[in-house]
């Protein structure tokens, strides 16, 4: 538990999660971003006081215990101090809502996944056999969602999911932000050199960045690479950053800021970091025609989801490559205007602001 108390600039807010993740994972950097939309005072009216957290366990025995002790600690330590509002940021510890509450209670909801598991285009989104302990978990989960006094959720598509799942429930659409200025080649370029362990500078260099779990569709893309030319083909090298090649952040910027574009086939995404860094970073993304990625993501860069769309526009990237003969890219300025002004960190803070005020006023707080 963390104490953050600074000069009272308005309401104050508890973030409580499990186990103090790193920004390594989606979530462990979703927190991390948001306690510093907080802490830089973009919600305005609303301050970071406190988090609580927990260091992860080594064992298995010991993370069930801690999670079921925890939601005492996340108890008693709201209701015992004076915070105006208790928020917790993540749908996997939704059990960590108190029972009784007497400051009002949001939920984070990245995804419905695993609550909502289904099948979309053959590929399973979510795990439609849990074992008796999950399946315990996530009705625990369900329970504590049920309590929150709003729910906060980081795309239309899960927003739409939560109300369906859950009517009548008060929810809140919060997107997550991009730091443009990091990605950005103009305020933080990396030169290509640092990826050239990883990368032949001579092939058209394409990326994927993620994990290789099968919503992503990496087999999709070894079928569109194999449906290629062997002129194309052979000029072309994908990288698939996160799943078959490793790269640390460094490396990653650079990856974004040299290559020609970032293919994205996912057919399902709570929010997805990557086409949005992708942009960021002014590199041109190819990305299925989905929710969520259709919410933010330009009609342009959208696919539909068939092997010849992919090849074709493959093809032009490797085109636009050839034509300018060894010289590298451009950034394209439109992407990063468009993320920077869709995701930024103010959009956020704005965002999470209006949706504190709604929970408060719920409750008679305002």
């Amino acid at each position: 538990m963390h104490s953050l108390s600074g000069p009272n600039v308005g309401k104050r807010v508890i973030l409580a999660r499990g186990a103090a993740l790193s920004t390594d994972s989606g979530l462990g950097r979703a927190h991390h971003a948001l306690a510093g939309t907080l802490r830089d005072s973009l919600a305005d009216g609303w301050e970071l006081t406190r988090i609580i957290e927990h260091e992860a366990p080594s064992s298995a025995v010991g993370r069930i215990l801690k999670r079921m002790r925890h939601a005492s600690a996340v108890s008693s330590g709201s209701n015992a101090s004076e915070a105006d509002l208790l928020h917790i940021t993540d749908q996997e510890q939704a059990h960590l809502v108190p029972s009784e509450s007497k400051i009002p209670v949001v939920v984070t909801v990245h995804d419905m996944f695993h609550l909502e598991p289904k099948v979309i285009q053959g590929v399973p989104i979510g795990d439609r056999s849990p074992g008796i302990f999950r399946r315990m978990d996530l009705s625990r989960l369900r329970k504590g969602l049920a309590r929150a006094d709003l729910i906060i959720c980081i795309s239309e598509m899960t927003q739409s999911e939560v109300n369906r799942v859950f009517p009548g429930k008060p929810t809140a659409l919060v997107r997550h932000k991009i730091d443009v200025d990091y990605w950005d080649p103009s305020s933080n370029p990396v030169p290509i050199d640092a990826i050239l362990e990883k990368h032949d500078p001579s092939k058209c260099l394409l990326i994927t960045v993620g994990s290789d779990d099968p919503r992503k569709r990496l087999g999709f893309l070894d079928e569109v690479e194999s449906s290629l030319p062997s002129e194309i083909s052979d000029d072309i090298e994908i990288l698939h950053i996160g799943s078959r090649t490793a790269m640390d952040e460094n490396q990653i910027v650079a990856a974004y800021q040299a290559a020609e574009a970032l293919l994205f086939p996912s057919v399902s995404e709570g929010f997805g970091y990557p086409p949005f860094e992708a942009m960021a970073s002014g590199c041109p993304v190819l990305a299925a025609d989905f929710p969520a990625h259709n919410e933010v993501i330009p009609d342009r860069c959208l696919l539909d989801s068939d092997v010849s769309s992919w090849a074709d526009a493959i093809a032009e990237a490797h085109s636009k490559w050839k034509a300018r003969e060894g010289k590298p890219r451009s950034p394209d300025q439109s992407l990063i205007d468009h993320i920077r002004e869709e995701l930024s960190p103010q959009a956020q803070g704005d965002a999470l602001s209006q949706a504190y005020t709604s929970a408060l006023s719920a409750r008679g707080g305002v």
